[in-house]
């Protein structure tokens, strides 16, 4: 066996120290909520280039009223998401690394085997880059967003500081409670 690797970086340290309480670091629930936000514009922008000299021409008040409709859609959107993430049950579970990960592969979703010895794979990551060692369990923090996981944080179980990153008591209450809505 190898000598311990102690790379738990130290933003990786303060989402483990947050999610073991079954809650969502602020970084973390900012990426939940304006992730479409994003795609949202870059399919926005060409067509507001496009029409926006004609929307006046088709919609009464002009342009002024057709963006304050698209605001105000928008805004519905982000404020649904952010009340679905803030009530969204974090999940933990100790899992085992399948496959190494090389740091210039960022895209390719991080896949670890449960205890169940089914792969899980994580679509998106909102945790900073750590690699995984194949055969390595690992602590992990993730949620479920419909058939997805979303990987928020992890840690070798190994690792000196694992007792500290493990699932508070208030943890169980609070992933009872968002589990029942």
């Amino acid at each position: 066996m190898r000598p311990f690797d102690d790379r738990v970086s130290e933003p990786m340290r303060a989402r483990l120290l947050m999610n073991r309480h079954g809650t969502l670091t602020t970084e973390q629930w900012k990426d939940m909520v304006f992730a479409p936000l994003v795609s949202l514009l870059l399919v926005l922008a060409p067509g507001i280039v496009v029409l926006g000299p004609r929307l006046g021409a088709l919609v009464w008040g002009g342009f002024g009223l057709a963006a304050l409709f698209g605001l105000a859609a928008v805004g519905v959107m982000l404020a649904l998401r952010a009340r679905r993430y803030a009530r969204a049950p974090v999940h933990f579970a100790v899992m085992q690394g399948v496959q190494a990960r090389p740091f210039w592969l960022f895209w390719r979703p991080v896949i670890l085997r449960g205890e169940d010895g089914n792969l899980v794979r994580f679509s998106k990551q909102l945790a900073p880059h750590t690699p995984v060692r194949p055969g390595t369990d690992y602590l992990v923090y993730y949620l479920r967003d419909g058939d997805a996981h979303v990987l928020l944080s992890l840690a070798p179980a190994d690792h000196p500081d694992a007792e500290l990153w493990r699932p508070s008591p208030a943890f169980e209450v609070r992933f009872n409670r968002r589990q029942a809505r």
